[in-house]
């Protein structure tokens, strides 16, 4: 393991406080796994003895219909921690990972935390706060899924995924991830015809574009006004 891997684990909000001592006996269990596109990491109902962080690429959480159908919730990039549902005595996965580029992935067993930490109250206090911050975000998707237009909640996503993972070329932000509607459909609660038509009326507009595979926003300004659109 590098030591840019073994800073990865130590700067996470879940080990603050933990001894530097505890945390080399947690490193010591670490094993790292690469992952190519497409490849999931565990499915929903899926049991887990393990957590995770992103050292390098991305990772899509879904929730999963048995009919396949799918809707994500959010991207990780490096630096993230996932899979906390192992935790739980029952260790079911209540969602998909799934990585959306290829990724360097750390997994960590949960009996590691037991065995190396001396007063394991500390990690789940780090962790309780961090999920906190999270169940709130999960609330603002429940709203805008419930009270607003597939416009707004496509516009939503956009401007998410730009803020994350957004470079500026020339004044304008380009998103660098590789998408298609279909995408944008699963994250919005909406179907790829729908998604197509909202897209169209972007790039006539001047607002968003599809350039050299790459989504391409133009006026961010126009974008966020799209935000208290109440049609489609």
């Amino acid at each position: 393991m590098s030591e840019q891997d073994i800073n990865e684990i130590i700067r996470s909000s879940w080990f603050k406080d933990i001894s530097e001592r505890e945390m080399q006996k947690l490193i010591s269990y670490c094993d790292i796994r690469e992952y190519r596109l497409g490849e999931k990491i565990y499915s929903v109902g899926q049991k887990s003895e393990h957590i995770y962080c992103i050292l390098e690429g991305r990772v899509t959480l879904s929730l999963v219909e048995p009919n396949g159908e799918e809707f994500g919730l959010t991207i990780w990039e490096a630096g993230a921690w996932f899979g906390e549902a192992s935790l739980h005595e029952e260790g079911v996965m209540p969602i998909e990972a799934k990585i959306s580029s290829d990724a360097k992935v750390l997994i960590l067993p949960t009996s590691a935390l037991e065995e190396s930490l001396d007063n394991a109250i500390t990690f789940y206090k780090n962790i309780t706060l961090d999920l906190i911050g999270r169940a709130k975000q999960l609330y603002q998707l429940v709203q805008l899924l419930l009270f607003r237009s597939l416009r707004a909640r496509v516009a939503m996503r956009v401007i998410l995924l730009i803020e994350n993972f957004g470079e500026n070329e020339n004044g304008s932000m380009v998103l660098p991830i590789k998408f298609n509607q279909s995408d944008f459909a699963m994250m919005s609660g909406g179907s790829r015809q729908r998604v197509n038509q909202i897209f169209r009326r972007w790039a006539e507009a001047g607002i968003v574009k599809k350039e050299n595979k790459r989504y391409v926003v133009h006026d961010m300004e126009a974008l966020k006004q799209e935000l208290k659109a109440t049609d489609d």
